[in-house]
């Protein structure tokens, strides 16, 4: 007789399958709008009274809340059932190199209210956990699910552990033991390029794609992978470090904060664009923007180059992935109309084969909440996660 699996088991447990329906009458609902009962019924597969047993519990819960169809000349207006992105309440945060920002959000993505911090350069864990500490007890509430952080570097989502940050020079540190130890409350720990990443497919640009490269151009470069509308993380969550693909191989190229050379950040960055800047006097990578858009040529130049090693880097990944899309986040968004153009021509010009396979390169539309927006989307979706993993 052949034993059966646990997801064989799974199927056959009338509870299991309980909470599975309605999770997915949960998800449709969040990605679709209002709907009524007949129409759930019908796009679920599921019986008209699982559907009317489902919603009853959860109106009860406040999980849905009950809308009027807007009035037709057909008949009677059938009620829709919506999802309620106020039933609960998660906590993003984004540590960063120079400020901790932290923020309370709705199921929706909606911020309900922040708190930031300054902190000094390459702080230490400790000095972040104590912040971190102080804004969860300032942001949480009774509904509070739990806490998403977004981090640079490679994580290990399963732990919660960082592997390494050379943003903050952080190896082997344990962010989610540390937090739901001080905090008692269930914490997820991303890459903050995941995090945008997530956040865009939830509420920005990505809803338009189901296999996308998000990259974020901030102190570092960095890539979240979509495949097929879910997060690819590869096997230790090292997926879509694209800043840190080698780009000049040289023995004379500039040795990335990673201990390689030639590395596509040390060309498309912050850090990249204030070398720039400090030899051509000028402050930072922000002046340099602003001097250029006056009609500098140096500082024009200067962007014509990051968008030619950003072409190459895209095209890179566009070989390999073949996206729908590329979406471009970050600090240095801010200034894509003077390098956008050049990436864009370089892609088009040279991914495989004939410029052929050019994704669509766009701008996000989250904007810089997406790390936090992201941060708590994990977990949403941790909380709508079925128990019958597909």
């Amino acid at each position: 007789m052949r034993t059966k699996s646990r997801q064989e088991e799974l199927v056959l447990n009338p509870k299991v399958m309980g909470d599975h329906h309605r999770l997915l009458l949960l998800r449709y609902l969040r990605l679709h709008g209002p709907t009524s009962r007949a129409d759930l019924a019908r796009s679920l597969g599921l019986a008209p009274s699982v559907v009317s047993r489902l919603v009853r519990e959860l109106l009860a819960e406040g999980c849905l809340v009950e809308r009027e169809c807007p009035k037709t000349p057909l008949g009677r207006r059938p009620t829709l059932l919506a999802f309620n992105p106020d039933y609960r309440t998660v906590i993003g945060a984004h540590i960063q190199t120079d400020k901790l920002e932290c923020a309370l959000l709705n199921l929706g993505g909606h911020v309900l209210a922040r708190w930031e911090s300054i902190i000094g350069k390459e702080p230490g864990p400790e000095q972040v956990f104590e912040l971190l500490f102080k804004a969860v007890n300032a942001l949480r509430r009774e509904n509070t699910l739990g806490i998403g952080v977004a981090i640079s570097g490679l994580i290990d989502v399963k732990t919660g552990r960082i592997v390494f940050s050379p943003v903050l020079q952080w190896e082997g540190i344990n962010i989610r033991e540390a937090l739901e130890k001080g905090c008692a409350l269930p914490v997820h720990v991303e890459n903050d390029a995941n995090a945008l990443a997530v956040a865009e497919l939830l509420h920005g640009a990505g809803r338009n794609y189901k296999d996308f490269l998000c990259v974020m151009i901030s102190d570092g470069l960095g890539g979240g992978v979509v495949l097929e509308g879910r997060l690819y993380r590869g096997m230790l969550g090292g997926a879509g470090e694209l800043g840190h693909t080698t780009i000049d191989p040289s023995d004379g190229a500039s040795i990335c904060r990673c201990g390689e050379r030639g590395c596509l950040e040390e060309f498309c960055s912050k850090r990249a664009l204030n070398k720039e800047a400090q030899r051509l006097g000028l402050e930072d990578w922000r002046t340099l923007g602003e001097m250029a858009r006056r009609g500098d040529t140096h500082a024009q130049k200067a962007f014509l180059r990051f968008g030619y090693f950003l072409g190459l880097g895209l095209k890179n990944a566009v070989n390999l992935l073949n996206p729908e899309a590329v979406i471009i986040g970050g600090d240095l968004a801010e200034f894509a109309d003077l390098f956008l153009h050049t990436a864009k021509e370089v892609v088009c010009k040279h991914c495989f084969p004939g410029g052929r396979t050019a994704p669509e390169i766009v701008l996000w539309q989250v904007g810089k909440e997406g790390f936090l927006v992201g941060a708590g989307g994990l977990v949403v979706e941790e909380f709508l996660s079925s128990p019958i993993r597909a």
